[in-house]
């Protein structure tokens, strides 16, 4: 999968404005890179032009993954010495892999932080007169730090929610009269559940926008629906990773993700598979990263006025969450937006398991309502996605709560 015939095109007709920029950028970065990062200089040679960049190896993870275990704790995607860099995070390991350790410099910790107030912000229609809640742990995960950076470069006033229960969350954005929501979307249906069992009714609270990463949700129909019933607010997506950056952002129309081609460079591959390069984070750069999201572009014009590709609908899933039911390759994304159209559902989990050689799943869900019968669920399901999925009610509190990426597969061992 590295070579141009197993890509789509990575840019807009029309946009050589655009790739000039973004090739003028990726020399400029590469030409320092080689010089003095060991993980780099090792793989790629030097790029003047386009078919130069077509045939440069892609990076993959398990890569990343492996340097750092072998040069131990950073690795040696290093630009520069170690005392240049000013920040530390790392990956959330959701995946069951080693997490990375990522460094940022004083320069690409700018970087993230303009792309949050220049794009992200700005598409939601956040202004310097919000009060952004931060409704996660602020540990080491990337989680919504840059974004936090963001608000504050934008000049909005940031309220951090760490170190918080969920009910002091929901009373901490009454208290201190939140007008924007940043968490993942489970989190926030979680919070409004939570506000629901205290007695507040958080549609009443002031919340005008919420902005949502670590999972597809904000780009669900039925799950942005659901967040925006609740807080009687618009919901927007946004895409990122800690070792990439932040990729994408969610526009006026609704319906799907932009991709800021202005400071990366993205590629498609044959099966889907999104591949990034970022242009603004050469301490610690990423070029042709496998980012194992799913992804179908649209490269028309968008209703908002973005010049950026678009990835319809948003991430469909991760390359290795899919699952195969009776020969259906299927997404949690895709069965998520039909269970959120039932209200009475709280939470869900796939349960997913290989018996007598035949791959098996159930939905466990859990719901408020006593009476509530899964047949309708199961028919809506199998209408929706050509194959019959078991859904069975388990007692409330069963399944597991996440501040930040949920996770909606368990695979059990047959």
């Amino acid at each position: 999968m590295s070579s141009a015939t197993e890509r789509s095109a990575t840019s807009p007709p029309g946009s050589d404005e655009l790739r000039a920029l973004q090739l003028g950028k990726l020399r400029a970065g590469i030409t320092h890179v080689l010089a003095t990062n060991a993980f780099w200089r090792a793989r790629l040679g030097s790029v003047t032009g386009w078919d130069d960049f077509e045939h440069l190896p892609l990076t993959s993870k398990s890569e990343l993954v492996a340097d750092q275990a072998a040069h131990p704790p950073f690795g040696t995607n290093l630009t520069h010495p170690v005392d240049r860099y000013v920040r530390l995070h790392q990956t959330s390991g959701s995946s069951g892999d080693q997490p990375l350790r990522w460094l940022d410099t004083e320069e690409s910790w700018e970087w993230w932080e303009t792309i949050w107030a220049d794009h992200v912000y700005r598409a939601a229609g956040v202004s310097t007169s919000d009060r952004v809640f931060f409704a996660f742990s602020f540990g080491p995960f990337i989680g919504f730090w840059s974004a936090f950076g963001g608000a504050q470069r934008l000049g909005a006033l940031c309220l951090s929610g760490g170190a918080m229960t969920s009910e002091q969350r929901v009373r901490s954005m009454l208290d201190t009269g939140a007008t924007v929501l940043l968490s993942t979307p489970t989190y926030a249906l979680r919070l409004a559940g939570v506000a629901g069992e205290i007695g507040v009714d958080i549609s009443a609270a002031g919340i005008r926008r919420t902005i949502h990463a670590g999972e597809p949700g904000a780009s669900i129909p039925a799950t942005r629906a659901a967040i925006e019933a609740a807080y009687s607010a618009e919901s927007f997506d946004h895409t990122g990773m800690t070792e990439l950056g932040p990729t994408g952002f969610s526009c006026s129309a609704r319906d799907g993700v932009h991709l800021i081609e202005s400071e990366f460079i993205f590629e498609v591959a044959a099966d889907g598979e999104l591949i990034a390069t970022n242009l603004g984070r050469w301490g610690m750069p990423l070029i042709r990263y496998r980012t194992g999201d799913r992804v179908s572009v649209a490269t028309g014009p968008c209703s908002c006025g973005s010049p950026f590709m678009k990835i319809v609908g948003g991430i469909q899933g991760r390359v290795d969450d899919m699952f195969t039911v009776r020969g259906v390759n299927l997404y949690p994304s895709q069965v998520e937006d039909i269970v959120r159209r039932h209200r009475e559902v709280s939470e869900f989990v796939i349960e997913h398991r290989r018996e007598r050689e035949m791959d098996e799943v159930t939905l466990l869900i859990e719901t408020a309502v006593p009476s509530f019968s899964t047949d309708r669920l199961e028919m809506d399901l199998r209408q929706a996605l050509g194959v019959r999925l078991e859904c069975r009610v388990v007692a409330g509190g069963t399944l597991p709560r996440a501040e930040l990426k949920s996770k909606r597969i368990v695979r059990l061992s047959g």
